[in-house]
């Protein structure tokens, strides 16, 4: 599948991107231990996701945390390789993708937010850095509050006067980037731009403090009665919120605080939305189809589109939510990521082909595969295939301006 490519501007640098989704599923990866361990004698249904991946053809619905991977050439030729976040799987990720992809150095690492599914595989990345393993540090790049939270829940990281034991920590050097504000990855000319997404709420009153951590830091992670310093955007006041820690009761807000996730941008090539259950009205005009100066319809080669499930979600999208999303973006193509275990991937795949007009007899599908053709919506025509780990995507246009869209599986 080709079409015309967005037109050549200061964000594009190369022609062709390699990217490989490290994992697809979300923070529960998968399989499930409670599916894997249920009695025979359980009058719950078997679980088809998990157990098929003790079986070697089912070895599509093993979904570690979201993440990715992609291979860029800078403006000097020489390639680029980006990861996009390092959750509680990363390690086995990288053990088992790298190798087969020929992929050793880490030139940047984005994060999309501070849940423990994107960032809490960053100390494996001494096995990077440690002695000089492979380089001397990972360049990170990260929103202010994904910094804090790291701070807050992992400090040695960020200042190394906070280790313990042998001191083996990875090194790091920390970029904070900005809702909307593209940034190059050091002097390579590759431009990203970061866009914040909803991926959920707040559901505390009180939010953790903010905790700048200093070698002579004495704020405890967890404040104790009295000494919490937060910010007043969250209360009515630091003293509403000091007394709310001391265990005063009060009328709950009825103000929601959206919980921020970065979607990227890369190359005005694709656009990668992992964790998503709103995208605000002054973000679409980012992502949807523009009318160039020739007058031609510019639309976005590639999409990553978050669908946890079939039911909607709290803090991701279900699957008429991502469809919506993916129709109104209308990009050539578009891959789901940030599965649970509810579908399997060869029932993703048949609904995928249905909504881009294939026919499936209704007797043929399965109860999840019906379920799904409820909440597809009538509209046909659209390419959408689910990601699972591994999946390779090339993007890469010809001298007419023509992109086209190719993965090791669907084509």
């Amino acid at each position: 599948m080709t079409f015309t490519a967005p037109q050549t501007s200061p964000e594009t640098t190369s022609d062709d991107i390699d990217f490989i989704f490290l994992g697809t599923g979300t923070s529960s990866s998968l399989p499930h231990i409670e599916c894997l361990t249920e009695p025979a004698e359980s009058s719950k249904p078997p679980c088809r996701s998990c157990l098929s991946t003790l079986h070697p053809e089912g070895k599509k619905n093993i979904r570690r945390n979201t993440g990715a991977v992609l291979r860029v050439k800078g403006k000097d030729g020489n390639p680029v390789t980006i990861v996009i976040d390092a959750g509680k799987t990363f390690q086995a990720s990288a053990l088992e993708w790298f190798p087969k992809n020929q992929l050793r150095r880490i030139d940047a690492l984005l994060i999309t937010h501070p849940h423990a599914d994107a960032m809490n595989g960053l100390d494996d990345l001494r096995a990077w850095t440690l002695n000089n393993a492979i380089q001397p540090h990972i360049d990170l790049y990260v929103s202010e509050h994904t910094y804090v939270e790291v701070q807050r829940a992992f400090p040695y990281l960020v200042a190394k006067e906070f280790a313990s034991g042998g001191g083996d920590v990875p090194e790091f050097k920390w970029h904070i980037i900005n809702d909307q504000e593209s940034f190059e990855i050091g002097d390579t000319g590759i431009k990203i731009l970061p866009f914040a997404v909803h991926h959920g709420r707040f559901f505390s009153r009180v939010p953790p403090p903010v905790y700048a951590v200093t070698p002579n830091a004495t704020l405890p992670s967890t404040p104790r009665n009295g000494n919490a310093d937060l910010p007043a955007t969250r209360s009515n006041s630091p003293t509403k919120a000091t007394s709310i820690l001391n265990g005063a009761t009060e009328k709950e807000e009825e103000r929601i605080y959206p919980y921020l996730c970065l979607g990227f941008k890369i190359e005005n090539r694709f656009a990668y939305i992992s964790d998503v259950s709103h995208i605000p009205d002054h973000i679409w005009p980012l992502l949807e189809p523009r009318i160039r100066e020739d007058g031609r319809e510019e639309h976005l080669p590639l999409l990553i589109m978050d669908c946890l499930r079939l039911r909607p979600h709290t803090s991701h999208n279900g699957l008429e939510a991502a469809m919506k999303m993916t129709r109104r973006i209308d990009a050539s193509k578009t891959y789901l990521t940030g599965f649970s275990h509810e579908v399997s991937h060869d029932e993703y795949v048949k609904l995928g082909e249905i909504i881009g007009g294939a026919e499936h007899p209704v007797e043929t599908l399965t109860a999840i595969e019906k379920a799904g053709l409820e909440l597809i919506g009538s509209e046909r025509g659209q390419w959408v295939r689910p990601a699972y780990d591994g999946l390779r995507v090339s993007i890469k246009a010809n001298a007419n301006g023509e992109v086209a869209i190719t993965d090791d599986c669907y084509i």
